[in-house]
């Protein structure tokens, strides 16, 4: 892969510009303001953009607010969170230092399955809605998120927000939103930049830099900014019968160039992905439980090359007032070159996104439109989907402690698939709609208790939508509309209390969902089903209980986070629960920071933590014949030392105690298979410098 005059280009435009101090802005939480009110006009008019990448701040709404106004359910992670983690890829801080399950895709750690309230593995990714400054990176067939383009150094923030972000951002919403941001602010120095050198076990290395400045150019504010990230691990294991290990690579650029003049900003980004991994195959539960680290010959190679160009305009009529527009052109390459199984799909896509806000003393609005049309081109076969939707959202403050949020979108998706050979053209429209309403009132300045509504919808993909029938001697295959399958609705009902402070925080809410047609895989095959397909449960419903407490202790800080998962799903007269949900999970973690001056970097933190999944029926059982599969249970120690200045050294050890862990899979057979993947002791180390 020889990309790197292209990743150069804008970093020897930046190595030109001069250094120069720029001081910050303050911002502070709420409950350290004379009042939510004045919250409101500093984070959405005053200091708007330091808002959007501050920790306390979010933004999944029609106007910004900390975490004690917002009715949301959300936890919020900064760069400081993911730096302290000591990891490599976002599917690793995903599966260590968060409830959400994070496994990688029957292997494949470059697009992993994620879950959180009650979807499971198999089907959870697809009700998550993942956005990286404000594109979507959901695909429209049964590929997860591609999460191994976002290289970990590059994120500032992360908002994961639970059931909501259907008004605003529609399909695949359903169970909550993941927001990420990078920092394409101008409100920083000149000259800026960090640099980052990574390495691990399996001689895993990793390399960041990124460089830019912001300057003034004839009144104009001129932004340039490079990013440049390489993974590399040579594999833990033989996975393929020529010899190969699992190995990863992955060389990530983005070139980024903005303008600000006065009230219009105008910001490109081009982006390159160029990925190669080759992932572990299955086993049997006994090999598992003999040797997870046995070699295997079923493995997989996947080759990916994608490039995005997103450009965002924005303006600002007045303090009142304020216009936005996103353009994101993608194109994608995905290459499983399998001798008895190829799959090598191409696909295309252009998405739009306007949205019109205005903040009034008592009230914010934000109304737009999305226009996304996409495409997967594979072996003869297009197939599309293209999805329109108007939206509007309001925030109405009534008094200093009391404020409602309510929205509502329209959606027209239309499906199509042609086939060149066959001379087939299918199409299908529906038309499905989500609305919500939630409110949060401070009990004190530090105290508040938030409830909501939402209803929401997750229309199938293109590869539910459209099967394969094939003739009994499977030499036929025809494709038509999907006969077994809708469009799922979703009505959640929630209610929290939250209790934000600098030394305490705790938060606890209760859900229930109530579900029509939830989408499911049912593995077992029947006629020319051969694989199995692609169905919906007659009815299902969800609850929980999620607890998180963080208390500084001054000698040491501690956090437990805490989620009860409770699932049913009905098939006819029988009853299940949903495959691949743990009903329990735990994240505790144990830190502490202390100064020492007998090494130059004086500030230290030290943390423990471990994350438990209990036991649960393997993926795609949904018939629960295969009974529970062992729970998960991995450690992880984190050392860092920094000046807080420039240098920050981490190191950290995953899965200290050397536990093996695996993804158990129902193929439809008597038996589980198992997908080992986070089955031995790593550890990994980091050397960072930023200016």
């Amino acid at each position: 892969m020889n990309y790197l005059p292209l990743y150069f280009l804008f970093l020897s435009f930046v190595f030109s510009a001069q250094l120069a101090a720029e001081g910050k802005k303050d911002l502070k939480p709420s409950y350290k303001l004379p009042s939510s009110k004045e919250a409101i006009k500093a984070y959405n008019i005053d200091l708007k953009d330091t808002a959007l990448l501050s920790p306390i701040i979010v933004t999944a709404s029609s106007s910004i607010a900390d975490e004690l106004l917002s009715p949301k359910s959300v936890t919020i992670y900064s760069r400081e969170d993911i730096s302290r983690s000591g990891v490599s890829s976002l599917l690793d801080f995903f599966k260590y230092n968060t409830e959400i399950q994070a496994d990688p895709s029957f292997g494949n750690v470059l697009n992993p399955q994620l879950s959180m309230r009650g979807f499971g593995n198999g089907d959870g990714y697809q009700n998550i809605n993942v956005i990286v400054d404000g594109v979507s990176l959901n695909q429209i067939d049964q590929v997860p998120q591609q999460l191994g383009s976002v290289p970990v150094n590059s994120i500032e923030k992360i908002e994961v927000v639970k059931s909501s972000g259907s008004v605003l951002y529609g399909d695949n919403s359903a169970a909550g939103t993941i927001i990420i941001r990078t920092n394409s602010s101008f409100d920083r120095k000149q000259l800026y930049g960090s640099l980052r050198s990574g390495f691990g076990t399996y001689n895993t290395k990793l390399e960041h830099i990124n460089l830019g400045s912001v300057t003034d150019f004839n009144g104009f504010k001129v932004l340039a900014d490079g990013n440049f990230s390489y993974l590399n691990s040579e594999g833990k294991k033989q996975v393929l019968a020529d010899g190969h290990k699992d190995t990863v690579e992955d060389l990530n650029g983005k070139a980024t160039l903005g303008f600000q003049k006065n009230n219009l900003e105008i910001v490109t980004s081009f982006i390159k992905d160029d990925a190669n991994v080759i992932y572990t195959g299955n086993m049997t539960v006994e090999a598992f439980n003999q040797d997870p680290n046995a070699a295997v010959t079923s493995g997989r190679m996947n080759i990916i090359h994608k490039e995005d160009w997103v450009t965002s305009l924005k303006y600002k009529f007045n303090d009142h007032f304020n216009a936005a527009y996103t353009y994101d052109n993608k194109t994608r390459d995905s290459k499983f070159p399998d001798p008895f199984f190829p799959f090598l799909p191409h696909y295309e896509g252009e998405d739009h996104r306007f949205t019109l806000q205005t903040i009034q003393d008592d009230f914010a609005v934000l109304a737009g439109f999305d226009l996304n049309n996409n495409l997967r081109a594979e072996s003869g076969d297009v197939t599309s989907k293209e999805n329109t939707a108007g939206f509007i959202s309001a925030d109405y403050f009534i008094n200093d402690n009391l404020s409602l949020n309510a929205g509502f979108r329209q959606a027209f998706i239309t499906f199509k698939h042609d086939n060149d050979g066959a001379n087939t053209h299918l199409s299908k429209a529906i038309k499905p709609n989500s609305y919500n309403g939630a409110l949060n009132y401070s009990l004190s300045r530090t105290d508040a208790l938030f409830a909501g509504y939402a209803h929401a919808f997750q229309s199938p993909d293109i590869d539910r939508f459209f099967t394969s029938v094939f003739s009994d001697d499977f030499t036929t295959q025809t494709t038509i509309f999907n006969r077994f399958i809708n469009t799922m609705k979703m009505d959640t009902y929630s209610i929290g209390y939250k209790h934000l402070e600098d030394d305490l925080k705790i938060k606890a809410e209760f859900y229930y969902a109530n579900l029509d047609n939830e989408i499911y895989f049912n593995s077992i095959p029947a006629g020319n089903d051969f694989f199995g397909r692609n169905t919906n449960f007659d009815a299902s419903s969800k609850h929980g209980v999620e607890l998180s407490v963080y208390k500084d202790f001054n000698y040491f800080y501690s956090s437990v986070n805490y989620v009860y998962t409770a699932t049913s799903a009905k098939v006819g007269s029988q009853t299940f629960q949903i495959s691949g949900q743990p009903k329990h999970i735990v994240l505790a973690t144990i830190g502490k920071q202390f100064t020492s001056l007998i090494l130059p970097l004086p500030y230290h933190l030290i943390s423990l933590s471990h994350k438990y999944q209990s036991n649960s029926y393997a993926q795609d059982d949904f018939d629960n014949s295969l009974g529970k599969q062992q729970a998960y249970n991995a450690s992880t120690l984190n050392y860092q030392l920094t000046d807080r200045k420039h240098w920050t050294i981490d190191f950290s050890v995953q899965n200290l105690f050397d536990v093996a862990n695996g993804q158990f899979i129902d193929f439809g057979s008597s038996q589980p298979v198992v997908y080992p993947t986070n089955y031995q002791r790593t550890f990994q180390g980091a050397v960072s410098y930023r200016f």
